[in-house]
């Protein structure tokens, strides 16, 4: 698998997340976004918000150069033959700048909205791919295997780049072994520097190929408070505490049981930057120095959203 060549700024290492709600105003923020110097967007958000490859190919027609990543598609939202032709159709108006990011997302969600159950969610995800990839780098398939059965021949092929989102270390090889990058979220440094990235690198090795970039997600919040930084991060990750696939990750990154319910200073230290702009500056250069290829910013805002939202903008296109 090609990786991304070796980057000329920091720039083009450090992307920002956007949640798709809204798809008008969405793609206004794209264009700002495009403006204020920011080299690519990772589009984020729960998996019940509008279809974020259609918003995105809306996007394509409002912005010229910005990078447009999905963080994540779903994979039970559509076949995987469906998730080429718009992915194909995407990076086709967007000429080259789509980077398809999917994963297993909610399975609970997925049962209860399509009927479609993953009782092993990672072995659904690895034939997936192996329907998916193919169909995009040589626009032909012919797959024969337990979840799926598909011989089809598209119009149209691309070198997209293949991102799989990540918790567990299985989740992690299995990248390593199949994807070109890695979409890890809410996930402490400590644990993506001791745990998830020797599994991916170990995925890697297992199949004979070079070690796919990985991409950490950084939450900032743009206040020199601790009490009010540790406030806000409280809020924005109590949900995923409450979530069985996340309470595990955090146990596995060396967390209690009571600083998970809790969701202590600790744990929301180990996963969000703050202060001012210098601050988080120097921060993220310290996350790249650690052996991340890139970084996904996300914000958590204090107290005006969209004033702070044009504010990281701003940070990161200066980078």
């Amino acid at each position: 698998m090609e990786q991304r060549a070796e980057v000329c700024s920091l720039r083009e290492r450090v992307g920002m997340s956007v949640e798709a709600a809204d798809p008008t105003t969405f793609v206004a923020t794209l264009v700002e976004i495009e403006r204020a110097g920011v080299d690519h967007v990772w589009v984020t958000g729960p998996p019940w918000n509008l279809d974020r490859l259609t918003t995105l190919a809306a996007a394509t027609m409002r912005t010229t150069h910005l990078g447009l990543g999905t963080a994540i598609v779903p994979i039970i939202s559509r076949h995987p033959v469906l998730m080429a032709q718009q992915a194909l159709s995407l990076n086709a108006l967007a000429k080259g700048r789509l980077r398809l990011g999917i994963g297993t997302s909610w399975p609970e969600w997925g049962k209860s909205v399509y009927g479609v159950e993953m009782e092993r969610p990672l072995a659904y995800l690895r034939e997936y791919v192996q329907v998916l990839r193919p169909l995009l780098q040589q626009g032909r398939v012919h797959h024969q295997g337990h979840y799926f059965t598909t011989d089809v021949l598209l119009q149209a092929s691309s070198q997209i780049p293949l991102f799989l989102s990540a918790l567990g270390p299985g989740a992690f090889r299995l990248a390593g072994e199949v994807a070109d990058g890695v979409l890890p979220y809410m996930c402490p440094i400590p644990y993506l520097l001791n745990t998830a990235l020797p599994a991916l690198r170990a995925g890697a090795a297992t199949a004979g190929q070079r070690c796919p970039l990985a991409v950490a997600h950084v939450p900032v919040v743009f206040t020199k408070d601790r009490a009010t930084a540790l406030q806000v991060g409280q809020q924005a990750i109590r949900l995923y505490t409450t979530l069985p696939f996340y309470r595990n990750m955090f146990v596995a990154a060396g967390f209690s049981q009571q600083e998970i319910e809790t969701v202590s200073d600790r744990l929301v230290e180990s996963l969000f930057v703050f202060g001012d702009e210098s601050t988080i500056r120097a921060r993220l250069l310290e996350l790249l120095r650690m052996g991340f290829d890139e970084l996904m910013i996300s914000l958590a805002p204090v107290s005006d959203a969209v004033q702070e939202e044009i504010r990281l903008a701003r940070l990161i296109g200066q980078l």
